[in-house]
């Protein structure tokens, strides 16, 4: 009796713990590989009409006309842009933008509204500094009709470099983006900072430097794109 009983009690046993680990093992599967990103890789053509473009460009608050001059913010109108995206693999980014300097459009009340300058131009003061900043020792307009920029790298979750050409001077910059896709439709919104005299240009100045611009400008950019 006592041997059958402890045969028994040990079958019982063999059992309840073949049970147990079966139930674990239904309690507890592997987990599952996490999906794959899903790609939507498309190239986009920029609409300038939903976009905005503007640089900003701020006088030395130190010298002695000061008071006389401005700070400007010049909008590109007539521009044009691509962009090949992928969601899954942003290194595969390619980016180019061309802005004619004929296009330029500089202080629009409209826009030193929108930028948060107090103080609006005429139009006889608006067509001097266009005259100036298309002239050959600034943007060099007839020699150089185009500002363009390139990309030459990617990273996530948006970080754009790439080289910018103006005046005939390349120069690479980089800036972070909030950026959009689907497929479908594109944006990308971010500022970036450069000097002038990165591309050779020395900032205006007149009155024997007694009105001057500074060396950085500020660029704003607001791009919406679509597959064609």
């Amino acid at each position: 009796m006592t041997r059958t009983w402890s045969g028994a009690l040990g079958g019982m046993i063999l059992l309840s713990a073949g049970w147990l680990t079966s139930r674990a093992l239904a309690a507890d599967p592997a987990p599952a590989a996490a999906p794959a990103a899903v790609s939507t890789s498309a190239t986009y053509t920029i609409d300038p009409a939903k976009s905005s473009l503007y640089v900003q460009v701020f006088k030395d608050p130190s010298t002695l006309g000061a008071g006389l001059s401005h700070d400007h913010v010049v909008a590109a109108t007539a521009w044009s842009g691509k962009v090949t995206w992928d969601t899954a693999n942003v290194a595969a980014c390619k980016i180019s933008i061309t802005v004619p300097t004929s296009g330029l459009v500089n202080d629009e009340t409209s826009l030193r509204q929108k930028v948060g300058y107090t103080v609006m131009l005429d139009d006889g003061d608006r067509a001097e500094v266009k005259e100036h900043m298309l002239g050959s020792d600034q943007l060099g307009a007839s020699s150089y009709p185009n500002i363009t920029f390139a990309s030459t790298s990617c990273s996530a979750p948006g970080t754009v470099t790439g080289t910018m050409s103006l005046h005939g001077v390349g120069k690479t910059v980089s800036a972070p983006f909030t950026i959009t896709a689907d497929g479908a439709n594109f944006t990308a919104k971010g500022t970036w900072k450069v000097k002038l005299s990165d591309f050779g240009v020395q900032p205006f100045s007149a009155l024997f430097g007694q009105l001057k611009n500074l060396d950085e400008m500020k660029f704003t950019i607001d791009a919406r794109g679509f597959v064609k």
